[in-house]
């Protein structure tokens, strides 16, 4: 049973990823997500109930100070429909421009087509209008019309219905995009323009808050105050935010009107929810930031807790449950209900029984945890029993959380496939692009991988195998060093995607000191042993060369292990060998005097010039290995690599095969004039102890 929820949960988890109304709506929220926190600190500090505080706050700077923390609020919270719409159908916009149906221009349209739109149907042209139906009272609505409209006008769009001619304009996009919108905008203007009116006449309201607002005070008019309403009240509100509604603001209206005075008989009223059951915010989310901190071992979804916690405390939820997220997520569905539910009746049976003294004053819902219990019944009582009611909400929520973790883990491994996919296709068109700094899911997919790469980095959790060498007469010459990274969750992961996200993080120089380090060590133990002339190569890039330290970082590490620079060998690849400065190249002739030897990687006569051949910097050449692995089949490779090794003969310099994986595949490479191999035939990449075995039955006669 537990299985067959879980994988439902995964299924409406994926869904809810791959819909672009949802993510819109998600990533809408997120943006928002710096004014909420700035308007609800704000309110927090005009709001703290100590009076020594208050008074204090009051005399600062004549009471400016006050004013200061009020145009916060209101510059925050006045206008947070708007700011919401426009961020909705933007994140809607680009969601559909990532998939190659829509540009910039359109994400401009929509998001003026959603303001107006949004403006108009708040009433701007009546003369009761109030700005209030533009703040945070009007979420609803906010998200409904950026939804529709952002729907409508890509659809109109696609359909291609309407179009007015560009007679000889259309070579200017702004005009062509502006254009292009004019039928859209009027189309979906025109039809919230009537939509209102069918509010206005039909149901005595003017927004879809409104109506929602008229409909929950109807269902709950003949409910009496008491334990079913609360629980209700509780249910409604939070199974609006889990869409992305401000719920609590939606029942604001009731809740004012019915439940905001403390009477002696009722139990129920809105400082009881706030101070017993809505702890930490909405979801009573202070109990999930507690499980995560106390539980968690992930260190994102930690990070995410710490920065929330502050805040909760204070009872403001939007970090946590816009950043985890919790809105939209549905794993936390269950949770996200039942706390409040379960807290409620805690709390209320606690007070009917006696337990707890009733709620005998209001108290700002801003008020830290433990203190608004203490302040609302006058009792250290009304404090413990926020501490029980902490204490059940981490219990009810710690298996979602598990839950969560574990889909997210899966999720993880999924982007990573793919990010390691994309940056195959890159390749292969000789195209790389950063991948931190990409807009979409494989962009966060790469900034988490370049964070866990840092600590990788920092706390030595790379490590390096190594791949024997042979030469025509099968003994072993050396190796070549490489480098790998197991993820803690994802697995392996592709070589040169460490090497992308170490370039765009500035943390290659730190890894390339640790390959040096690992590499001129590899060279003293194999000489205590082996005592044939060997060596071991390493990978650099063009940033190595660029590198200010690179000289004296290889020369300390020569020098730490007292080896021989002849026996550690540069491997750059035929593409950073191209774009290499005349100060790179007098680098590597420093070097090469030094002894070291260096190897142009990946060398493919089809896409390069063989100018570098033509010098003395070069003493080896490896094959690229789209010329080697399908030798056997492909007329074209086997000329292309006769070619290449007749040149090495009358330029003096050697070929290495890689990816030499089978006898005919080997025996067909020797007969083309290689002279020497790699790959799966001879072994896969080994730990360092097992070359020095397997070069020991692999010795030359030298």
């Amino acid at each position: 049973m537990r299985e067959w929820i879980k994988k439902g949960l995964f299924h409406i988890s994926d869904y809810f990823d791959d819909n672009t109304m949802f993510m819109a709506v998600r990533r809408g929220m997120v943006m928002m997500i710096p004014l909420l926190v700035s308007g609800a600190l704000a309110l927090m500090l005009i709001s703290l109930p100590i009076p020594m505080y208050q008074e204090f706050l009051s005399g600062l700077w004549n009471g400016r100070v006050v004013e200061f923390l009020r145009f916060i609020q209101s510059a925050s919270f006045g206008f947070f429909a708007v700011g919401l719409a426009l961020m909705t159908s933007y994140s809607y916009a680009m969601l559909r421009q990532r998939e190659k149906r829509g540009g910039q221009g359109d994400a401009v349209m929509v998001m003026l087509i959603t303001m107006v739109s949004l403006i108009g149907f708040s009433g701007i042209q009546e003369g009761d209008f109030s700005v209030a139906a533009l703040g945070t009272n009007n979420i609803f609505t906010a998200l409904f019309i950026a939804l529709v409209c952002s729907t409508m006008f890509f659809r109109i769009k696609e359909k291609r219905l309407f179009r007015i001619r560009q007679r000889g304009m259309e070579a200017d996009d702004c005009y062509a995009e502006a254009v292009s919108g004019i039928v859209p905008a009027l189309l979906i203007v025109s039809f919230f323009a009537i939509f209102r009116q069918i509010f206005v006449s039909f149901f005595r309201v003017d927004s879809v808050q409104g109506l929602l607002e008229v409909v929950v005070s109807r269902l709950l008019c003949s409910i009496e105050n008491g334990l079913v309403v609360a629980i209700v009240i509780l249910l409604l509100a939070h199974f609006m935010w889990l869409f992305g509604i401000h719920g609590s603001n939606v029942l604001e209206p009731l809740m004012q009107e019915n439940f905001v005075q403390i009477s002696a008989g009722a139990v129920y009223n809105k400082t009881f929810q706030d101070v017993f059951v809505l702890m930490g915010g909405t979801g009573s989310i202070l109990c999930l930031v507690l499980a995560i901190l106390l539980f968690s071992k992930k260190g994102s979804i930690r990070n995410v807790a710490k920065l929330s916690f502050p805040t909760a405390i204070f009872n403001i939820s939007e970090i946590i449950a816009f950043g985890l997220p919790v809105i939209l997520n549905p794993i936390f569905v269950i949770p996200y209900l039942l706390v409040p539910v379960v807290l409620c009746v805690i709390s209320y049976a606690a007070i009917y029984v006696g337990l707890v003294p009733h709620v005998v004053h209001q108290v700002e819902w801003t008020t830290p945890v433990f203190l608004s219990g203490y302040l609302a019944t006058g009792s250290i009582a009304g404090s413990i029993l926020q501490a029980v009611g902490l204490a059940v909400g981490v219990l009810i929520y710690l298996p979602f959380l598990r839950l969560f973790e574990e889909r997210d883990e899966r999720q993880l491994v999924k982007n990573v496939k793919a990010l390691t996919g994309e940056l195959q296709r890159q390749e292969a068109e000789n195209a790389i692009m950063p991948l931190t700094e990409r807009r979409d899911v494989l962009g966060g997919v790469a900034r988490v991988l370049a964070a866990d790469l840092k600590d990788a980095v920092r706390d030595k959790k790379l490590f390096f195998l190594y791949q024997p060498q042979v030469d025509t007469e099968e003994n072993c010459m050396g190796a070549e060093v490489l480098i790998r990274w197991i993820h803690p969750i994802a697995g392996f992961i592709y070589p040169p995607l460490i090497i992308q996200l170490a370039k765009e993080e500035k943390l290659l120089h730190d890894i390339e000191a640790y390959l040096f380090d690992e590499a001129a060590h590899a060279v003293s133990e194999i000489e205590k042993t082996i005592h044939t002339e060997f060596k071991i190569s390493v990978n650099i890039t063009n940033e190595s060369l660029a590198w200010e330290d690179f000289e004296r970082c290889l020369a300390d590490k020569v020098r730490k292990y007292n080896v021989p620079p002849r026996r550690l060998w540069l491997e750059i690849t035929e593409q950073d060998a191209l774009v290499s400065s005349e100060e790179m190249l007098d680098k590597i002739q420093r070097l090469k005097e030094q002894g070291h030897k260096f190897l142009i990687d990946d060398f493919g006569m089809g896409h390069t010039s063989l100018m570098y051949l033509q010098t003395s910097h070069f003493g080896v050449v490896k094959l690229d290995g789209s010329l080697t692995r399908d030798v056997l089949q492909n007329n074209r490779n086997k000329d292309i690599i006769a070619a290449i090794t007749e040149l090495g003969k009358s330029l003096h310099f050697e070929t290495i095969a890689e990816y030499v994986e089978t006898q005919e595949q080997k025996n067909k490479l020797l007969e083309l004039g290689c002279n020497g191999f790699q790959g799966y035939y001879y072994s896969k990449p080994i730990p360092l102890a097992e070359l020095v075995s397997w070069m020991e039955q692999h010795q030359g006669k030298s």
